[in-house]
């Protein structure tokens, strides 16, 4: 069963049920990392977005601070893909 949740404007599907429920913590781990990933990316051009349009309204100060979060997403991203990457090994640490 998939719920969709609205959220920031966009959706989110959650996995409820038998299948969910047998998703071993790294499986899961990933799947929520995947998820964590594209939520940051979509956040990360929102952001762009409202310093591109706060620059032009002439409130450089502000796009900058847009511009250094949406950076942050992205350093975020990179720790994400990392967690991904050691899951993947199969490490056992």
């Amino acid at each position: 069963m998939h719920v969709t949740h609205h959220h920031h404007g966009h959706d989110h599907k959650h996995e409820h049920g038998h299948a969910a429920a047998e998703m071993s913590v790294p499986e899961k781990l990933k799947k929520l990392a995947e998820h964590w990933i594209g939520h940051n990316e979509d956040h990360a051009a929102s952001y762009r977005l409202w310093a591109k349009r706060s620059r032009e309204a002439g409130k450089a100060a502000p796009a900058e601070i847009l511009e250094e979060i949406a950076l942050d997403m992205t350093e975020q991203n990179k720790k994400l893909r990392k967690i991904i990457e050691l899951l993947a090994a199969k490490s056992t640490d």
